[in-house]
């Protein structure tokens, strides 16, 4: 379960539903969440037996699985296999997400209307993936939101194979983004870039300047720096500043305004104002928080 001691109901939405009841036996969840406060992380867990698919639209969480950190941005999926134990560590204010669970495969039972080998076929390729792909996901995106409008739709037979048929882009949309990833990958102009940006986030980039060394047109790079990170150059930069302020808070005593211009900040309230923004809690905050752990 999640829980907030801060919960404010009139910008939160929370559906859950269960589409066995709807014929769909591989998907006893599917759910949508608008959250208008801060979550408090979750205890370390595993979905019985089911492979979680989930995707971000606005805000960002950070996973924990396996013992390894994942920052979801928008447009990024996440995949949690049935063995995988993990956790969100941080979801800030404002965001929003999808998420399914699926169920395998089984012996003498239909999968999404599959022969049987086909059916392991998609759960194989699926179980192969990442925990967390940044790419070209609208596809996923847009085939989660027409499963809650075919869900909403009357009870019946057609309603089911509306369910089934999306249910079955999605995951085929979700194994794709993973294939155009892998994909674009063999850009090695590009991937170099990222690793500098990553490296020394504090350094000033400009699109053109990336450009120029990418050997591409501006809005090539971005959307090929997109499909690869899943933001443009200058969103991705201050992740990644805002990544490094948080090892430097929990690793340093660096006063806090002094750590905002070290990472390019222009002032510290500017530096502050994300830092919430995207992990929920503030710079002082997250560094006493970083101390009562240690």
């Amino acid at each position: 379960m999640l829980h907030s001691k801060n919960m404010n109901t009139d910008s939160t939405k929370r559906c859950r539903y269960d589409l066995t009841k709807a014929g769909l036996r591989e998907v006893p969840e599917l759910s949508f969440g608008r959250y208008g406060y801060v979550l408090e992380p979750t205890l370390p867990h595993r979905h019985d037996g089911c492979l979680e698919i989930g995707i971000i639209l606005r805000g960002a969480l950070t996973l924990l699985s396996n013992g390894r950190e994942y920052r979801i941005m928008p447009g990024g999926l996440f995949l949690n296999k049935p063995k995988d134990l993990h956790c969100l560590t941080t979801t800030p204010k404002g965001t929003v997400a999808y998420n399914l669970l699926l169920r395998p495969p089984q012996q003498g039972q239909p999968f999404l209307r599959l022969t049987p080998t086909e059916a392991r076929d998609i759960w194989k390729r699926l179980n192969s993936l990442p925990c967390h792909i940044a790419g070209k996901t609208d596809a996923v995106k847009d085939a989660f939101a027409k499963m809650f409008e075919y869900h909403a739709q009357d009870a019946g037979p057609y309603r089911t194979v509306r369910l089934t048929s999306t249910c079955l882009s999605l995951l085929i949309g979700v194994i794709e983004a993973s294939v155009r990833k892998n994909n674009i990958q063999n850009s090695p102009h590009v991937a170099q870039i990222i690793a500098a940006i990553r490296e020394h986030p504090e350094e000033t980039f400009t699109l053109d300047t990336l450009a120029q060394k990418a050997h591409l047109s501006p809005s090539l790079l971005t959307a090929q720096f997109k499909q690869l990170t899943g933001l443009p150059p200058h969103h991705y930069q201050l992740a990644c500043r805002l990544e490094k302020a948080q090892h430097l808070l929990s690793a340093t005593d660096q006063p806090i305004t002094e750590i905002a211009f070290a990472l390019g900040f222009c002032a510290s309230q500017h530096f502050s104002a994300h830092f919430k923004r995207s992990f929920g809690i503030t710079p002082n905050a997250w560094r006493k928080q970083a101390r009562d752990k240690g």
